[in-house]
């Protein structure tokens, strides 16, 4: 999560943070902006949620790193210790039925009858 919108007081403080624009008045803000590590640094309930967030994000970008690897025949997927082994096909199996799902409700919003 590179950037994130914010919402400002009257004295141009940051009293609100979301990871989209809730109406016209909110405006991006990079990580990088010092207000927003203030307002951050002194609401560390957000902040948190701010990484947990970013955390979950990180760790598709390594199952896909891990599953190109193995594509490209560089690692084995045996390699892995049994536990990670099952971690990463319950991980596997978890974003299919997603991605499963979510063409099923993507074909049901199109007004298509799946019987």
């Amino acid at each position: 999560m590179d950037m994130l919108y914010v919402l400002r007081d009257d004295t141009n403080q940051i009293c609100a943070v979301s990871d989209k624009p809730l109406s016209n008045e909110w405006e991006r803000a990079d990580m990088d902006d010092e207000s927003l590590k203030l307002f951050l640094q002194n609401n560390p309930e957000i902040s948190s949620g701010i990484m947990e967030s970013s955390d979950a994000d990180f760790i598709r970008v390594l199952e896909d790193v891990i599953d190109l690897l193995i594509d490209k025949q560089i690692i084995q997927f045996t390699e892995f210790p049994d536990i990670a082994q099952t971690k990463l096909l319950n991980r596997r199996r978890y974003r299919e039925s997603l991605r499963s799902n979510s063409d099923t409700t993507r074909l049901l919003e199109d007004g298509d009858d799946i019987f």
